[in-house]
């Protein structure tokens, strides 16, 4: 057999053997990830978004990947965010991760999930209970302006507002339309900001968790006025 022969043989051998062999999906969006603290951890989907939202994202941790059956807005700039941090005071780091599932005009509706190491997620309290459980309000309307009254975690704080500063105004002080979350120092931290109407804010109620019993457990609450 001549010797130009031999690589047209090998060039065909490999041509039915990559024909046979399966080619690993690489149709994926990378939602989110951060190299700290000797953890590398990336967020990614695979799926498609469906009415703007992306339905299962997967948990990449040092080599180690799970999927979860979360979903997120497939824009952007409401993509996840991640880091690690020892939020129940024990042992080694958790992922902490932020999802935002929802928006609108005066609204934003977030999920958090903390995950150990070895894929246990960590349950997580409702802060927003918490918040409207440590909020009250009365509200009067005068001739050209409005007036909210708040007792907020035993202290009180009145605001007063040109009648015309917005097309609607809640006849009481409302929480819940928008949830965010934060890490600090090693503590994770909702943040649920108090509204009189859907543009309104007088401040926001802050609400620390605590682990207690394998859970994280709605505990301290503060008040931060907007100026």
């Amino acid at each position: 057999m001549s010797m130009w022969f031999i690589p047209k043989l090998l060039s065909a051998a490999f041509i039915a053997l990559s024909g046979s062999l399966s080619v690993p999906n690489q149709d994926h969006t990378v939602l989110a990830e951060i190299k700290e603290n000797h953890h590398e951890i990336t967020l990614n989907t695979s799926t498609k978004p469906v009415q703007g939202m992306y339905s299962g994202i997967t948990v990449s941790w040092n080599n180690r990947t799970k999927s979860f059956p979360w979903e997120n807005i497939s824009e952007p700039a409401f993509y996840p965010e991640v880091e690690t941090s020892n939020i129940d005071g024990k042992g080694q780091d958790e992922a902490i991760i932020i999802l935002t599932t929802g928006k609108g005009i005066g609204a934003r509706a977030s999920a958090v999930h903390v995950i150990k190491d070895d894929w246990t997620e960590i349950p997580v309290g409702d802060a927003v209970t918490k918040a409207k459980n440590a909020l009250a309000s009365m509200y009067k309307e005068h001739t050209a302006t409005v007036e909210y009254t708040m007792n907020i975690a035993g202290n009180e704080y009145v605001y007063s507002y040109p009648i015309e500063d917005a097309e609607m105004w809640f006849k009481q002080a409302v929480v819940g339309n928008i949830l965010r979350y934060r890490v600090q120092d090693n503590k994770l931290i909702a943040e649920i900001p108090v509204q009189v109407s859907p543009g309104t804010y007088t401040g926001t109620i802050e609400v620390e968790f605590r682990e207690y019993n394998g859970e994280l457990i709605p505990s301290e609450v503060s008040y931060i006025e907007d100026f």
